[in-house]
């Protein structure tokens, strides 16, 4: 398979002369790094969220934009497939990157992880990369100065004018898109935390309606999260698995198997006393069904809350 850096920057190449259509307004930092804002100093928009998805996927999958029902209301939905859900976005696409550099905060995601050492990624796969370019998607209110760019070329080994950051901060609208995106990484983060073998996943198909952007952070936060717990509908393929076990994984894989389900997540955020003492088994989505391959059977648990939804919708979170 193609490194997934190198298919990330390909695809981000091809896709930038779409960059002003989508809102997004480019720049190249002292040290040569690309700087996407998609949200930043600019409005953004659906479709800087869907490309900032689609690339920090690598571009191993689709993602589509819907309209469909939501709370009594018709409603933008981001719908993701990939038939290699492991590197699309389990390695690549997942936020394994909690970039601190000076005084500078984010949240990072895309393949660039896999070039970060200090993180890890893929080495319980056997999966090791190493890669000319960079692409690394940051969600943050700001964005990186010339000495945070080189600071992150050099965690990933690329020269910086190899590398392209995409920053959009979570209370934008692109903020709120990408992360709609994701409803089919969330679902095998929580296969993964439950001890699944992410290997045995062959294809996956998810969908999340986009939280309202929010005019702070925190807010969006709240919303964003909600959306997945109360919204998500994911779809998985497996094989090399029996059928009780499918069965046993169904029933714990949807948001509501966790005892923190019900109220919004800014309240159990604020329960619990910080975000990593949140119980991990809430972040999944709202329902979820496994397919066996070899048997044909199919496995379902959970449901989509409109009732929760709606309160998002009336600021409930």
């Amino acid at each position: 398979m193609m490194n997934l850096n190198e298919r990330a920057w390909q695809f981000l190449q091809v896709h930038m002369l779409k960059a002003e259509e989508f809102g997004i307004l480019i720049s190249e930092a002292s040290c040569g790094t690309r700087v996407f804002d998609c949200g930043v100093h600019t409005p953004g928009g659906l479709g800087a969220g869907w490309l900032m998805a689609q690339t920090g996927m690598s571009a191993l999958g689709t993602v589509t934009l819907e309209m469909s029902p939501v709370a009594g209301k018709s409603w933008p939905w981001f719908v993701v497939q990939s038939d290699h859900p492991l590197q699309a976005c389990y390695l690549s696409q997942s936020a394994h990157w909690a970039v601190q550099e000076g005084e500078y905060r984010a949240m990072g995601s895309g393949p660039a992880c896999l070039l970060n050492l200090g993180l890890n990624v893929g080495q319980e796969f056997g999966y090791a990369e190493k890669a000319e370019h960079a692409l690394l998607v940051l969600e943050a209110p700001a964005l990186p100065d010339d000495q945070t760019c080189r600071s992150l070329a050099a965690a990933c080994g690329v020269d910086p004018a190899n590398l392209a950051l995409m920053i959009a901060p979570t209370a934008s609208l692109a903020g709120s898109a990408q992360i709609a995106a994701r409803s089919l990484e969330t679902t095998l983060h929580k296969l993964h935390h439950l001890g699944f073998d992410l290997r045995r996943v062959v294809s996956g198909l998810g969908r999340c309606p986009v939280a309202p952007p929010a005019g702070d952070d925190l807010t969006a936060l709240g919303r964003t999260n909600d959306m997945v717990f109360f919204g998500a509908s994911v779809v998985l393929y497996i094989q090399g698995t029996k059928d009780e076990q499918l069965a046993r994984l169904a029933d714990a894989l949807p948001s509501s198997s966790s005892p923190a389900y019900g109220k919004p997540f800014l309240q159990v955020l604020k329960e619990a006393g910080g975000f990593y003492q949140v119980d991990p088994g809430l972040f999944a989505p709202a329902e979820a069904t496994l397919v066996n391959l070899e048997t044909g059977a199919s496995f379902h648990a959970g449901a989509v809350d409109e009732i929760r939804l709606e309160q998002v919708f009336h600021g409930g979170s």
